[in-house]
């Protein structure tokens, strides 16, 4: 699932034919500030996460003008909303709004559905469980789609009558239909202002589209690099989702996960195998990764390596592949060797146990040979061999932990 910030989900429901406030992001209070300037009736300043709730954690300010907007603009920048860090704000026109009203499509569990309510805006989720919301719900049936009776059918148990029922009626039936050309998985449209001047508008909206669709939606190619950055959770793993996005070849990935022991392994079954293998034998991984086949261009292959040796609670690392067929064995232990001189770890304390045969093995070995801490085990040792072995040297030293700075 990829996550649109609001200002790419605002784009495209704008391009689409829909009212929505005129907007743009701004990276600096300068920015923010001469965006504010160019709206009469105010504007409203907005942190740029892909989290909602953003008004109850004081990440969404309303602003009478310029100076306003470069304050706000400054004092969220730099912060973090939801464990994101801000890097920018959204600043649009200010709406005059009457009352607010809630839509929704959402795509999950094999179900997919309509909610809708007369009631919106920051304590929606107050309000419905209290009972002063109406919340009225409808599941869609995805060959026959939202027919516009059907959205006026949903806006009814709602609690809306009249024109206003028409008229929402008809828009929700077109902004379904959008969804669904966008291959999207979930729209939130908090508030809904159905009084606004020209007719309804969209003034809040979230946005999620379904990552498989991407060969059809070009469109949403740098709405996807943007969600991968995104969602790498700490610094270590946004540096490698950031060279695996602007270096050419195959991908690079690393996820940390809470364990001393680094895990620089083949991908698919090999990969799986010695990270449970190790959870077998009592020890904890310390990650997952994915690295690209080796070439000349060796920065992805450490990137990820360097990601591993700078995780604070690594005590040792395994360095175990399959026989290699498409990959040397020599470019990746000389990618390994240099990230630890750079690093300055060539001791007997941080255990590295390689598993890897194949092409440019006698290199491979002739450049680790000596080095303190390193075994490179012998042909017909198994890949569970390197699981064990590494275990047990991880286990013998009860030293400090290894690794570079957090």
């Amino acid at each position: 699932m990829i996550r649109l910030l609001e200002h790419r989900a605002k784009a495209w429901l704008r391009a689409a034919g829909f009212a929505v406030p005129q907007g743009a992001p701004a990276a600096t209070p300068a920015e923010a500030a001469r965006l504010a300037a160019g709206f009469a009736s105010g504007a409203v300043v907005k942190a740029l996460v892909p989290a909602g709730r953003r008004g109850k954690a004081g990440a969404v300010r309303l602003v009478a003008g310029a100076d306003e907007a470069a304050a706000a603009a400054a004092a969220l920048i730099g912060t973090e909303v939801a464990g994101f860090p801000v890097l920018s704000v959204y600043v649009e026109e200010r709406i005059g709004i009457a009352s607010e009203a809630y839509l929704a499509f959402v795509l999950a569990g094999g179900r997919l559905r309509a909610l809708a309510s007369r009631e919106g805006g920051i304590e929606i989720e107050e309000a419905i469980v209290s009972g002063r919301g109406s919340l009225a719900e409808i599941e869609i049936d995805p060959l026959d789609g939202l027919r516009p009776w059907d959205a006026v059918e949903l806006w009814r148990r709602a609690g809306l009558a009249g024109a206003k029922l028409r008229d929402t009626g008809a828009l929700t039936a077109r902004l379904f239909a959008a969804f669904v050309r966008a291959d999207a998985l979930m729209l939130e449209v908090n508030p809904l202002v159905l009084e606004a001047a020209g007719g309804p508008m969209l003034v809040g909206a979230m946005a999620a589209i379904d990552e498989a669709a991407l060969p059809r939606h070009p469109e949403w190619r740098e709405a996807a690099e943007e969600a991968e950055a995104w969602s790498s959770g700490n610094a270590r793993e946004r540096r490698v989702a950031e060279i695996s996005r602007t270096v050419p070849g195959g991908e690079c990935r690393y996820v940390e996960l809470d364990g001393d022991i680094g895990l620089l392994v083949g991908g698919g079954g090999a990969g799986l195998y010695q990270h449970d293998r190790l959870v077998a034998l009592g020890a904890r991984p310390a990650n997952h990764c994915v690295t690209p086949p080796t070439g000349a261009d060796s920065r992805k292959l450490k990137a990820v390596i360097g990601a591993i040796l700078d995780n604070p609670r690594t005590r040792g690392l395994l360095v175990g592949f399959n026989f290699a067929q498409m990959a040397r064995a020599d470019i990746r232990v000389r990618s390994l060797v240099e990230v630890l001189d750079e690093r300055g770890m060539a001791s007997p304390d941080f255990p590295i146990v390689v598993r890897m045969f194949g092409a440019g093995e006698a290199e491979a070995r002739a450049l680790v040979a000596g080095r303190p801490g390193i075994t490179y085990l012998e042909r017909g040792a198994t890949l569970d061999d390197g699981v064990r072995l590494v275990a047990e040297q991880v286990a013998a030293r009860q030293g400090p932990q290894q690794g570079g700075a957090a």
